[in-house]
């Protein structure tokens, strides 16, 4: 492949798929590239959850990303399904936090009041009344926060969606292309170096999850992301035993799909390169998912698999580097790349066009990172 375009996207997953539909909706001319197939990074190994409040954020700037991610999700779900053809399989029944112990209703407690004072809708529950939501939960289980707003959705047909919304716009999507180096004068960033040839671009948004930071170093930039494996299983059982997001110890969570599957995760492990799932890893999440629904033990084996996060220590990089005109960032997620890959989409699409982004993005500046002591 080799050409000009006024934006070149590196990377297929749900973020680098959103700034190619949202960039290609403004009217730029996208090319989307990426190294394996749509999806088959990280967020092809995501439960979906959409956790504007349920992953206990405390009140600042990321607080409102996330609410904001959530909301974006809301507004575009239906326009998504009708252009596109495929149901990105939104479900909108809420989460349930619970407690065990002290401890973690202590945890609970302290965030129960941090969101009652940003105005968030969040129930305070006792460990029967939690049972009277979820009557599948443990009797272990003391107080519950339930969260009315937050959802889920299914990452691969999300990621297939924006994918094929960004083609309907008019951009190109080239998968079995690796990105290699980049084009650069005088300062400038003007394009990518492929496996396929050279792509010349008036913008590249650098939107690789974990592997960008490899990338970067090429430009001497020194981006604090590091792969955060997370292993999940899922298993199957009709009806499922609950109805909402439900999490337990450990931030392990259960997320019931339409279709009968129970997806079950993640362990948390920094630093691993290492994509398949191991015994261990699996043997942790059953034991610690059937304490928390015991029903679960009658449920059938369906398999594993775990995604490489793009973990960074102060929150997601997005936008310009002042070094390298033409350069835009987007990773650095961690876990919550779906749940920002709408508001992403929409903040870099808008850069792209040189429009005001929808939001305030100078805590999530490359430069700001460097201030926090992320670099």
């Amino acid at each position: 492949m080799s050409g000009a375009t006024d934006v070149v996207v590196v990377g297929g997953g749900a973020i680098g798929c959103s700034v190619a539909y949202h960039a290609a909706k403004l009217g730029a001319q996208v090319v989307l590239v990426e190294a394996e197939q749509l999806g088959a990074g990280a967020s092809g190994a995501l439960a979906g959850m959409l956790s504007g409040q349920g992953e206990l954020e405390p009140p600042g700037p990321m607080l409102e990303l996330m609410l904001l991610g959530r909301e974006r999700h809301r507004e575009l779900s239906g326009e998504l399904c009708e252009s596109t053809g495929i149901d990105p399989g939104y479900v909108w029944d809420g989460a349930l936090r619970t407690a065990s112990d002290e401890e973690s209703e202590e945890l609970l407690a302290a965030a129960y009041h941090a969101q009652r004072s940003e105005g968030l809708r969040v129930e305070w529950l006792t460990g029967d009344e939690a049972r009277m939501l979820e009557p599948a939960l443990s009797p272990r289980v003391t107080a519950g926060l339930y969260i009315p707003d937050d959802g889920q959705v299914n990452p691969p047909q999300l990621v297939q969606a924006l994918a094929r919304g960004a083609v309907l716009h008019g951009a190109r999507v080239q998968e079995a292309t690796q990105v290699t180096g980049f084009l650069v004068r005088d300062g400038k960033v003007t394009g990518v170096r492929t496996t396929r040839g050279d792509i010349s671009a008036g913008k590249v948004v650098l939107a690789g999850g974990a592997f960008s930071k490899a990338l970067c170093e090429q430009l001497g930039i020194r981006l604090p992301i590091f792969p955060v494996r997370g292993q999940m299983l899922v298993s199957n059982l009709w009806p499922s035993p609950v109805k909402a997001n439900v999490w337990g110890p450990g931030n392990l969570y259960i997320v019931p799909k339409r279709d009968g599957r129970v997806i079950i995760g993640a362990t948390e492990e920094p630093d691993v390169y290492e994509r398949r799932a191991t015994l261990g890893g699996v043997a942790d999440l059953s034991r610690t998912a059937i304490e928390l629904v015991p029903k679960l033990a009658e449920s059938l084996f369906v398999g594993a698999w775990s995604g490489l996060r793009p973990g960074a220590p102060t929150g997601p990089i997005l936008g310009p580097v002042e070094k390298w005109e033409g350069l835009l960032i987007a990773t650095g997620h961690f876990r919550n790349g779906v749940l920002l890959s709408i508001v992403t989409g929409e903040i870099i699409g808008a850069l792209v066009l040189q429009r005001d982004p929808p939001v305030d993005i100078s805590p999530f500046l490359y430069e700001s990172h460097l201030t926090k002591g992320g670099c």
